[in-house]
């Protein structure tokens, strides 16, 4: 993967919790209002991806599968009462992973990556991302920016002012 793309990543995981410092615990399963995911299903979605990404690289994924079910694409956010696990356990899973995806990077191969995106149930995916390396890609930037950019949302319908 090329050092940008790296660079991003990280860029995620700094903003991420730059975006939770003031958060606490009792607030991170607040819904202010319908649709809106409150940034403890957004931190353990963001975890689970880092398992999906160690997936496209041959590694086997990191977190429970309780979380796969809870936090996985098309899951919705629980009761406000429901209990989560902590800030600090999300975070945890969240930095975890990114380390553990950026350890694995380095070992794929041209091969890997020029492999057919395997999300076939997902044919908008498949057809703008064609292949691992560029499922991968988006998994790394985009798609943790589009969930930061809700926990941004989050953080306004709370009445706390923007990071950025």
């Amino acid at each position: 993967m090329a050092p940008p793309l790296l660079t991003l990543y990280s860029f995620t995981l700094a903003s991420c919790e730059r975006l939770l410092a003031d958060v606490t615990d009792d607030q991170m399963s607040n819904q202010p209002t319908a649709g809106v995911n409150p940034p403890a299903w957004i931190v353990g979605h963001l975890a689970i991806c880092t398992d999906y990404a160690l997936g496209l690289l041959g590694k086997p994924h990191r977190l429970p599968a309780e979380w796969h079910t809870e936090f996985g694409p098309g899951s919705q956010p629980l009761s406000q009462q429901h209990p989560y696990p902590s800030k600090a356990e999300l975070l945890i899973a969240l930095k975890e992973g990114h380390a553990a995806v950026l350890e694995a990077l380095p070992l794929a191969t041209p091969e890997m990556l020029a492999a057919p995106n395997p999300l076939t149930g997902l044919p908008f995916l498949v057809q703008t991302l064609p292949t691992v390396g560029d499922l991968l890609a988006h998994l790394l930037s985009t798609h943790e920016a589009a969930h930061l950019g809700h926990l941004s949302n989050w953080r306004r319908q709370m009445g706390r002012p923007p990071l950025f």
